[in-house]
């Protein structure tokens, strides 16, 4: 019996500890934080805009370097691509990237199994290296073992783009009309968009909601993503809007749309399309 209360008080504060770790302020883990991976729920530490577009490069080598191995840590980037990164540094480009190349090997990620109860930290880099030709991401073995056990359209949708995007809402929302993209026009209640969005306890409008929430969302995984193309609008009873519809657009198709019309489409209720 002391065994198993033992046991029990192990699995307490591991739980609590879990809470603690992922949910810091008590509230939850934010949108713009959460990431999930292979049956991993974490919560990433915050990233500048550079930061996470080397991140995110270095992820995307894994995969393309073919089948991934688990055990292998290593990967290579041309340093012109490394630079190309640095786009709009300033003007003292290279102090500036080793400094944020210094901050980004001490960035880390909280990474919870339920199934297992394991908790891990983990920083994303072990090291970062430069030989003139190339620059050498040395992974941290969880995370290299974690992405290489990840579907790569997991790690794209999922992992990717809980890295890319700094808005607060913005992942809630891409998974809102990731989920339909498939679907043709998908509507939602507003009482279960602000739900899905966190946003129940809230007195936002539906006004407040376009503008606040799904219009900045919206910007940002279009300037991330050229693959995706969004129309929405509200639905209305009598004079109040009680729903919103989206209708999206993915791949090569959506990127013809883009060429055609750059900026994501909020349309008026007369032009909301029939179902099919």
């Amino acid at each position: 019996m002391e065994i198993g209360l033992k046991k029990r008080t192990a699995e307490l504060a591991g739980g609590k500890l879990a809470a603690a770790a992922l949910r810091p302020d008590g509230q939850g883990i934010k949108p713009n934080q959460l990431l999930r991976a292979a049956g991993l729920t974490g919560r990433r530490d915050p990233l500048s805009e550079w930061q996470q577009k080397v991140l995110t490069a270095a992820i995307a080598l894994i995969h393309a370097a073919g089948r991934p191995d688990p055990a292998r840590t290593d990967y290579r980037m041309k340093t012109g691509d490394f630079l190309a990164l640095g786009d709009g540094a300033p003007e003292d480009m290279y102090a500036y990237l080793a400094g944020e190349t210094e901050k980004l090997v001490k960035k880390g990620v909280w990474l919870y199994d339920e199934k297992a109860g394991t908790l891990t930290r983990t920083q994303w880099f072990q090291a970062i290296g430069f030989d003139g030709r190339e620059v050498i991401f040395r992974f941290a073995a969880p995370v290299a073992a974690l992405i290489a056990a990840t579907d790569p359209g997991d790690v794209e949708y999922r992992l990717v783009k809980g890295i890319q995007y700094k808005g607060k809402h913005t992942m809630a929302v891409f998974d809102i009309i990731w989920a339909g993209k498939s679907a043709g026009v998908v509507e939602y209640g507003i009482p279960e968009l602000m739900k899905l969005l966190s946003l129940e306890h809230t007195r936002y409008s539906y006004g407040q909601l376009r503008l606040r929430v799904l219009e900045p969302s919206l910007q940002e995984i279009y300037d991330w993503d050229d693959e995706i193309f969004v129309r929405f609008g509200p639905t209305f009873s009598g004079r109040r809007a009680e729903g919103v519809w989206f209708e999206v657009t993915t791949g090569k198709a959506a990127r013809e749309l883009r060429a055609q019309e750059p900026e994501f489409k909020f349309a008026p209720p007369e032009d909301k399309p029939v179902k099919d």
